[in-house]
């Protein structure tokens, strides 16, 4: 039987962050009590701070609850903007949140490519993204981590550069977060196909849950090793929604296995 961990990404309660119903501690205590879920997704909205007390203190209230870190998704940072300025700003984000990963165990971190949809990845930015990916990798590798890029928005979505990147790169550090469904619908099944044998983590949207099946099968007979990661998105009756949402995720689960 195939092993199906399951997570819990904390942006599906982004609404209830901005309205100040909901923190990093708080999530971690439904995750664990409401849920009961014993691995963390961590969206860095939820990381108002990055000083090391602050951090430690996360990671103790995780230990608490024997909770592990799946995912640390890095959203502010990408790899590459047009700007050098900022280009090398978020360069020394990235390498804070690297030791942030540290600290708090987690086992993957998500940096998106950058660049806009529509637009040609320059030979400029794809020789950076790839050195700047190696470097990651070699940091990353030496924690246990693997890092890269989701299916999120920019390159990261097109089929053809997420192949020639993880080519170039070649390190076994060096994954994807699956982001179910989220491709161009033209171009759907070609990128399934360019990053299911290297995926690290996943991402399950309520509006893809009649895919879900499908994917997970494939995922697993690929050798997947990562959690199953379910990410909601309204903003609205975020807890309960989640709750509906995981328990259809747990439904699927239970049939496959």
């Amino acid at each position: 039987m195939f092993k199906y961990p399951i997570s819990v990404a904390s942006y599906s309660f982004h609404g209830a962050l901005a309205e100040g119903r909901a923190n990093v501690f708080s999530y971690l205590e439904a995750l664990k009590y409401r849920y009961h879920v014993d691995y963390a997704d961590i969206w860095t909205g939820f990381l108002p701070a990055l000083d090391e007390s602050f951090l430690r203190n996360i990671r103790r209230a995780m230990d608490e609850r024997d909770i592990t870190l799946a995912n640390l998704c890095v959203d502010g940072p990408h790899i590459w903007v047009d700007d050098v300025d900022l280009r090398i700003n978020h360069k020394k984000q990235m390498l804070d949140y690297i030791k942030a990963a540290e600290i708090l165990g987690a086992k993957t971190i998500r940096i998106d490519f950058g660049g806009s949809e529509g637009y040609t990845m320059t030979d400029e930015a794809f020789e950076y993204i790839v050195v700047t990916y190696s470097e990651y990798c070699d940091i990353c590798g030496s924690m246990g981590i693997k890092i890269g890029p989701e299916n999120h928005w920019g390159w990261d979505r097109v089929p053809e550069y997420l192949i020639k990147v993880k080519k170039a790169v070649d390190s076994p550090w060096y994954g994807h977060l699956f982001h179910f469904g989220n491709f161009f619908e033209d171009r759907a099944e070609e990128g399934i196909a360019a990053v299911l044998d290297y995926a690290m983590h996943t991402h399950i949207p309520a509006n893809k849950l009649d895919v879900a099946g499908d994917y997970i099968s494939r995922l697993a007979a690929a050798g997947y090793q990562g959690t199953y990661s379910v990410e909601h998105h309204s903003g609205q009756n975020e807890f309960e929604r989640l709750e509906a949402q995981l328990g259809q995720v747990r439904s699927i689960i239970a049939d496959l296995a």
